[in-house]
């Protein structure tokens, strides 16, 4: 029997750790409780991903469970070189995940990757020392510290979702955003018009935002209408909330994180409101008469989730659907040292 064919002891810490991998990757691929899901953006990004139409997950558990199989054969010389090419798999998802998403249940995959590596490692240079164990001395070289850095990195980023931003108003859900500086009087106004269904986003922009933002949420928590809330905010005589010195310091992480929200959408003026949808349509309008005796029978206007025949033409899809604000129209506070005139 050939050197390197010969059957070695059982690497046990790289099998328990490719065997936790398997579960792992079987219970994202076959959620135990379909309504719990990852918090990180990445896992809605990763998670359907497939390659050659095969999902990730089902890629990394047929890779755990060969790798139980040749572990559990003892065949080391094979079970070595897919370590380390699926290392080198791994630390290119890291990387992608860098620079997109990071993904906490990919991380905790990527984790088992490492496990096994590292104690198959150990077995092999624990063999090495063996007088009837002849295989070649194996070396991590710079694969596992690179893999450590990039790991590492992203467990940076995903802990930083996770810190959360600070908001007022109504369920996270809300179909509008509004990102607002108590001093901007476009804000007011949108806050006025708009911030009763909407979630709002305080800025500090300017000396006694800060105060303003404290005293806005205890008036809204109190139910007071907006109106009345912004002028009490505003008010400096009035008293601020009493907050503890780790609240007032958590306040004030999550509104840098509120103002680096904005900075990274490439925005530098408030209001910033966001729309998730589209409002509601009224009756579309009747087409121009021209366009109408321009039409053939044939003629169809195309419906969501529907197609269009080959070989017809559309008709122009016209919508009366008000938007909150004229679009040629829009006021904002931008970086000036006073705050933008009333429009």
């Amino acid at each position: 029997m050939p050197v390197q064919s010969r059957p070695s002891p059982t690497p046990w810490g790289a099998l328990i750790f490719a065997l936790l991998g398997l579960a792992w990757c079987g219970y994202i691929a076959f959620p135990l409780n379909p309504t719990v899901s990852c918090a990180s953006s990445g896992c809605e990004l990763f998670r359907d991903m497939r390659i050659a139409g095969i999902s990730l997950w089902w890629v990394g558990g047929a890779y755990f469970f060969l790798f139980s199989i040749i572990c559990l054969r003892g065949m080391t010389w094979i079970a070595w070189p897919m370590a380390r090419i699926a290392l080198t798999i791994d630390a290119l998802l890291l990387v992608a995940m860098y620079f997109t998403a990071p993904c906490r249940d990919c991380l905790v995959v990527a984790l088992f990757f490492a496990l096994t590596f590292y104690m198959l490692h150990r077995f092999s240079m624990r063999m090495a020392q063996q007088e009837w164990f002849s295989g070649e001395k194996s070396q991590a070289g710079i694969l596992l510290p690179l893999w450590i850095g990039l790991f590492l990195g992203n467990v940076i980023l995903a802990g930083n979702e996770y810190v959360p931003t600070y908001t007022l108003g109504v369920s996270d859900n809300a179909a509008i955003r509004i990102y607002f500086s108590p001093s901007c009087p476009a804000c007011r106004d949108a806050l006025v018009a708009y911030g009763k269904n909407s979630l709002l986003y305080p800025v500090v922009e300017r000396p006694g935002d800060l105060e303003s933002i404290r005293r806005l949420k205890q008036q809204l928590t109190e139910k007071k209408s907006m109106q009345d809330a912004l002028e009490y905010s505003l008010d400096a005589a009035n008293a601020l909330p009493h907050l503890s010195l780790w609240e007032e310091f958590f306040l004030n992480l999550q509104l840098l994180r509120n103002k680096a929200t904005v900075l990274k959408q490439g925005f530098n003026a408030l209001p910033l409101i966001q729309i998730n949808g589209m409002p509601r349509q009224t009756p579309p309008q009747a087409a121009p008469k021209s366009r109408e005796q321009d039409l053939s029978p044939q003629d169809v206007v195309p419906e969501i989730g529907a197609h269009t025949p080959r070989g017809t033409r559309t008709a122009p899809v016209t919508s009366s659907a008000p938007l909150p604000w004229e679009m040629n129209d829009l006021a904002s506070c931008g970086k000036s040292p006073e705050p933008c005139p009333p429009q």
